[in-house]
């Protein structure tokens, strides 16, 4: 299963598109140096982007509907009966109206993140200002070691005050909501989030390849970290971290975050909630009203600004 979710994490979100933009931009740039003459990517922003966006679909919703549907026959499917052997919440399941209203809400939040995809790849590949680098020898081995911690906690920090903020009373009213319907997440719920939200991720996601010099590898690597996990934390399989991952909460992290609402809004570090002090599921503080998929009270509460900056 890890192998499929992997290749999921890969294709499903389109950012595949932007390394082979940026490897293209690579070996296009040593043609020109080659030939001292220019060459350009693309004829027109436009055509290019109609390409890129075309197979950013095809294969992202393939893989959306048979690694999902893999999910749903392989745990939801064959193993009904014995949801207290693997599922997060073995007693609950999510109902049926909901159950085909993620997958309606799963099928646009892929038009737009593909859509966010194929248009930073046609940007790069247009000849777009972007600070990622191919050859590894074009900065220090040290940095290239270094930006492996540096992407990837800045990612989460960033995508957890995101996610925290979301959960203020009128980000979460008008935009949240959508994601907190399924109080059972599914694999299919991953992307079953509001067009708004989404894109703000997304755009925090790859802000580093416009900040400073990321190499192509620990970048789109911990992308697929990235993807990957977030399928696996909406799954509602029991999965656990794996030893090496000190940092990563199991599935039932972010599960409790659906259950309870108001808690655990951490995605790869549990650490930001640890510090923040709101990873306690407190019941009376964080019920939820069923009625109309929203939370009763919000805790959410953005007084304590030192944890802002904690880095």
């Amino acid at each position: 299963m890890i192998v499929l979710a992997l290749i999921a994490a890969a294709f499903m979100n389109g950012d595949w598109l932007t390394v082979v933009a940026h490897t293209q931009k690579y070996f296009d740039e040593g043609h020109q140096q080659l030939h001292y003459r220019p060459q350009l990517s693309c004829t027109s922003f436009y055509d290019e982007f109609k390409v890129q966006v075309f197979w950013a679909m095809a294969i992202g919703y393939g893989i959306y509907f048979g690694f999902c549907g893999y999910l749903e026959w392989k745990y939801y499917v064959k193993k009904r009966g014995k949801e207290a052997q693997w599922k997060c919440q073995p007693n609950r399941h999510l109902p049926r109206h909901l159950f085909w209203d993620q997958i309606k809400w799963g099928c646009i939040g892929l038009v737009v993140t593909n859509a966010v995809s194929a248009a930073v790849a046609t940007h790069v590949k247009c000849g777009g200002f972007s600070k990622v680098y191919i050859a590894f020898g074009q900065y220090p081995w040290w940095w290239w070691i270094l930006q492996w911690p540096v992407i990837f906690f800045q990612q989460d920090y960033v995508t957890y005050w995101i996610h925290r903020s979301f959960h203020s009373k009128f980000l979460f009213k008008h935009f949240h909501s959508v994601h907190h319907r399924y109080f059972q997440p599914t694999p299919w719920s991953v992307t079953a989030i509001h067009p708004v939200e989404l894109i703000v991720v997304q755009l925090a996601m790859v802000t580093p390849i416009f900040i400073y010099p990321v190499h192509w590898f620990p970048f789109y690597a911990l992308a697929l970290y990235t993807y990957y996990h977030g399928i696996v934390q909406h799954s509602g399989v029991a999965l656990k971290a794996q030893w090496w991952q000190p940092w990563q909460p199991d599935c039932m992290f972010h599960d409790n975050h659906h259950q309870y609402c108001h808690v655990n809004y951490g995605f790869n570090c549990f650490m930001w909630d640890k510090v923040g002090e709101i990873s306690k599921i407190n019941k009376k503080d964080i019920a939820y009203i069923r009625r109309d998929y929203s939370c009763e009270k919000s805790v959410t509460t953005f007084s304590s600004f030192r944890f802002l900056f904690f880095f």
